[in-house]
């Protein structure tokens, strides 16, 4: 009693031993109350469920549909034609009408020679070109007299085709002093600058051909075999610009280094808006399958960590089927490797187990209707399976 008194009285063991029996107390009114609670009938986890009623889920039933796989490929644009213009002529550049970057018509001049003697030049040999032509006709005019020898007439022949070849020569000669554009597009560049000389075989300028433009990647060998010619293509650019175009060239020899082959997709850009060089994902179609589009969110793994959803058979028992995802959907993901029809377990699929019986109630829309010819194990095939036997990765 003694030391019972001396601890009382010291304050800071009076405090601890009131809370310490507080949280005593609290601890045995949880334990009670909840035991209460328990036994009280009607109560409990609303997703408890009486002896011999079965949980109740919501179900969809959907319907198996043609879905186009693509490989997808890193790839880059470029333009339709590009030409580096030429001079053929040596001489000293005197006018330069249009600038870098500006769109040009087929014919319109790009760069220009000085003429120096060449338009004289012309005029002497289409001159000599008169005079040749005057000396043939008086030969075969006296021949047909008797006055002139086969030899003489055709040695004014070949003086003939002389003068014709000359004046072609320097009429060639003077076409070439403009260096015009063999098509229309854009002047990306210039090599020269007003007053510079330039020699013949030496660059001028860099016309580019960019309607259409080119998305150009390299498929591997597996995937090559599932292309073809003409077939829709799409490619998301840099900065998340999506363009659409056709399959125009695949290419029938591998390169020697990275053992892929090129493939060309051409691109409508009369607007200009689009640039070479811009790089991208390039999504090419290599085969048409039969697929589910569902909600991301109902996919799972099961025990080996295999992706698969939760399905409800014929007699409304849970089952788990594996799938094969093969892209995005606005508004999900395609699978592969259910049954071509097929009843979804869309809410409380979390909460039932492989085998367990369930009450199903239908999503809006679907119906509790049989599905004509439903065959629990009629499984589509995957996107390998269908692919041409040349390979195609389904991507």
């Amino acid at each position: 009693m003694k030391v019972f008194a001396t601890f009382w009285r010291q304050r800071n063991y009076r405090v601890a031993a009131v809370v310490a029996l507080l949280a005593v107390l609290w601890l045995l009114s949880g334990l009670v109350f909840s035991v209460g609670q328990s036994s009280a009938p009607g109560d409990g986890d609303s997703r408890a469920t009486a002896p011999g009623e079965s949980l109740r889920v919501q179900a969809k039933r959907l319907r198996a549909q043609s879905y186009l796989t693509r490989v997808q490929v890193n790839s880059r644009t470029e333009p339709n034609r590009s030409v580096r213009l030429r001079a053929e002529l040596d001489g000293a550049i005197v006018a330069l009408p249009v600038e870098e970057g500006r769109a040009v018509k087929r014919g319109e001049v790009i760069c220009e020679i000085e003429a120096e003697d060449r338009p004289e030049n012309l005029v002497r040999a289409k001159a000599a070109l008169h005079k040749a032509e005057l000396d043939y006709q008086g030969a075969q005019r006296l021949k047909k007299k008797g006055l002139q020898s086969n030899t003489d007439l055709a040695g004014q022949e070949v003086a003939l085709a002389d003068a014709r070849a000359e004046f072609k020569r320097a009429q060639v000669a003077v076409d070439n002093l403009k260096i015009r554009a063999p098509f229309d597009g854009v002047v990306n560049s210039r090599a020269v600058e007003l007053g510079d000389f330039i020699r013949r075989g030496e660059e001028c300028a860099t016309l580019l051909d960019l309607d259409p433009i080119l998305v150009v990647g390299e498929v591997s060998e597996a995937q090559v075999g599932g292309l073809t010619i003409g077939g829709p293509a799409s490619a998301q650019l840099q900065g998340g610009q999506t363009v659409r175009g056709r399959l125009r060239y695949i290419s029938r020899q591998a390169d020697e280094l990275t053992r892929a082959y090129r493939v060309e997709v051409a691109v409508e850009n009369s607007s200009a808006a689009l640039r070479a060089g811009l790089s991208g994902r390039l999504a090419l179609p290599i085969g048409e399958i039969l697929a589910h589009r569902i909600n991301a969110s109902l996919l799972t793994l099961d025990d080996r960590g295999d992706l698969g959803v939760r399905i409800l058979d014929a007699g409304n028992r849970v089952r788990f089927a594996n799938v094969e995802l093969f892209g995005d959907a606005d508004e999900g993901v395609w699978v592969g490797g259910l049954p071509a029809r097929v009843t979804l377990i869309t809410v409380g699929q979390e909460y039932v187990s492989v085998g367990e019986v369930v009450s199903v109630e239908f999503e809006p829309g679907e119906g509790d209707l049989p599905v004509p010819g439903e065959t629990a194990m009629e499984v589509l095939p995957t996107a390998s399976e269908v692919v041409s036997p040349a390979g195609g990765d389904a991507q």
